[in-house]
């Protein structure tokens, strides 16, 4: 009898704990299953609200336009499967100015990592690529305190060709002047001579991804007193072409003397190759403020927030201010802001 009701007791402990355990798992089951309609209607309820800014966010835009050059289809299951069209991944990279707030519209949307998906269904080359279209984006948006855009070369810089390099109308790398290519589109103005100096940085510039180029466009105007024969005439007239902006062919340069000292013949043809602003609308000389040695740079408050070398050009200038122990003057850079700088250290360069 002892032992019968052991053995009732046992059966009575195990079926209480398959109870429990029965009634654990399903409140277990019922946490995940709330769990997954919740992640689902959250993401669900992201997902249309993106979809409905669409027509006016074009951050929205750009992540619905990549998921279609990925995944052309529209079922995500597939995407793997479809054929990524590149051309459209990278043309809509060049609209692209905030990766960040992009890649947010992505997860919304499709709730993947976009540039997870782009590495998936790119080769490295074209995703370098894109990486390359979007942080070069001259109009990309900085106000959330992201990365300036990547420049080729800064405005006003010196360009000179280190070897014999292709000058063109347009920034594409597809026509070489070969013999063969003699009906397709020709955008070859000359080839330059090694050592030349080509002009001034404009800020301008483009990323021919199709060629793997990367292009900046050079400018420069025409000083007729100390040019050559050949430009006499065309004093103040504009030059303007694009170039490769490899360090296999050009070499740029911030400052005169350091362009100098590297090709010496230089220094005549910036004796009349001059920056694209200097004359002024009217054509009357514009004073440019040259430093004569190293020169501190001063803000508003002619506090010292930078240093320049000497014979650098910093910008047009403004006006004088004497306050009787020092000389300072007001100049605008090349990048439209408004610093001062000791009379002492600089000259103005008229023509």
């Amino acid at each position: 009898m002892a032992e019968q009701g052991t053995k009732e007791r046992i059966i009575q402990v195990v079926e209480n704990n398959q109870s429990k355990l029965i009634n654990g798992l399903l409140v277990v089951g019922g946490i995940y299953l709330t769990y997954r309609l919740g992640k689902n209607l959250i993401a669900g309820i992201n997902k249309n609200d993106a979809q409905s800014k669409a027509d006016d966010n074009p951050d929205v835009r750009q992540a619905m336009a990549l998921r279609s050059a990925m995944n052309p289809s529209g079922i995500s299951w597939m995407m793997s499967m479809d054929t990524t069209n590149t051309s459209s991944v990278l043309d809509t990279a060049r609209t692209v100015t905030n990766l960040d707030n992009v890649s947010k519209a992505y997860k919304n949307l499709y709730q993947n990592n976009l540039l997870d998906d782009l590495q998936s269904e790119l080769s490295t080359s074209d995703y370098q690529k894109f990486l390359t279209i979007v942080s070069s984006n001259s109009n990309k948006d900085t106000s959330g305190g992201g990365a300036a855009p990547v420049q080729f070369a800064k405005p006003n810089q010196l360009v000179v060709c280190k070897k014999s390099v292709a000058l063109r109308t347009s920034p594409d790398a597809t026509n070489h002047g070969a013999f063969y290519e003699v009906f397709s589109e020709k955008n070859i103005i000359r080839y330059t001579e090694p050592g030349e100096f080509l002009g001034y940085a404009t800020g301008r510039q483009y990323f021919d991804d199709v060629n793997n180029v990367k292009f900046i466009e050079v400018a420069f105007v025409v000083r007729a007193q100390y040019a050559p024969t050949k430009y006499k005439n065309q004093n103040k007239k504009r030059y303007t072409y694009w170039v490769s902006s490899s360090s296999n062919y050009v070499e740029i340069f911030s400052y005169y003397k350091t362009m100098w000292d590297t090709y010496p013949k230089t220094k005549n043809a910036t004796g009349w190759m001059k920056p694209v602003d200097y004359f002024t609308l009217k054509g009357m000389p514009m004073p440019r403020i040259l430093t004569r040695s190293r020169t501190p740079i001063l803000n508003d408050q002619l506090v010292a927030i930078n240093m320049a070398e000497p014979n650098t050009i910093l910008g047009q200038y403004i006006m004088g201010l004497n306050t009787g122990k020092a000389e300072f003057l007001q100049f605008r850079t090349v990048d439209n802001k408004i610093r001062w700088v000791e009379r002492r250290f600089i000259q103005l360069e008229q023509i």
